[in-house]
């Protein structure tokens, strides 16, 4: 095998340990330690050192839960769409959740599971200002004027023949896909808000 070095006609010199007749080593040096290491750069060869840092925690108010960011609350006591939204405002500086992707959609199902004891539909902040006036349901926005980029709905708003203009999550659904109800209607709801 040849080694880098005398690939070129280096030769390194080679590394030479140090004999000390046994007895003759120094005396112990207290304020000398060996303690190991706390930190592992790589745990085998190639593997990457550089691991994602996780998002910091935040602090959530009693009887709310945090999820990337953000904390969410469901309430339970059934307002209609409005009210709802505004309740959200009042009590968090927040709105009715804005459900931005799979993942938080999957996380807000499994708050209402866990916290929920009735069976029903519940708000959200997704509406539809413009009352389908727009076409191919193109007026529905989030309360809290997220982008809406992540659509989830059960059955597209604009094939019902009388639709509502205010969202929620379909029960039917284990609360993982949108409907669209009436917005005087009473449910429940969950905000979302930064504490």
């Amino acid at each position: 095998m040849v080694r880098g070095s005398q690939k070129f006609g280096i030769t390194a010199p080679s590394p030479r340990l140090m004999n000390i007749p046994q007895g003759h080593l120094p005396p112990p040096n207290p304020s000398l330690r060996f303690t190991p290491s706390l930190s592992l750069i790589s745990s085998s060869p190639g593997e990457n050192s550089q691991k994602e840092l996780p998002s910091p925690r935040i602090s959530c108010p009693s009887g709310s839960m945090a999820y990337r960011s953000n904390c969410y609350a469901l309430y339970t006591t059934p307002k209609t769409w409005m009210d709802a939204d505004i309740a959200c405002q009042k009590r968090h500086s927040g709105h009715l959740v804005s459900v931005l992707s799979g993942a938080e959609e999957s996380f807000v199902a499994s708050l209402i599971k866990n916290n929920l004891n009735t069976q029903s539909d519940i708000w959200i902040g997704l509406h539809d200002p413009t009352e389908g006036s727009e076409p191919n349901a193109g007026g529905w926005e989030w309360s809290s004027n997220d982008v809406l980029n992540y659509v989830a709905w059960e059955t597209d708003p604009a094939a019902i023949s009388s639709p509502g203009y205010c969202g929620s999550l379909s029960r039917s659904s284990g609360y993982l896909k949108w409907r669209d109800h009436n917005c005087y209607l009473n449910l429940p709801y969950v905000c979302k808000f930064t504490d």
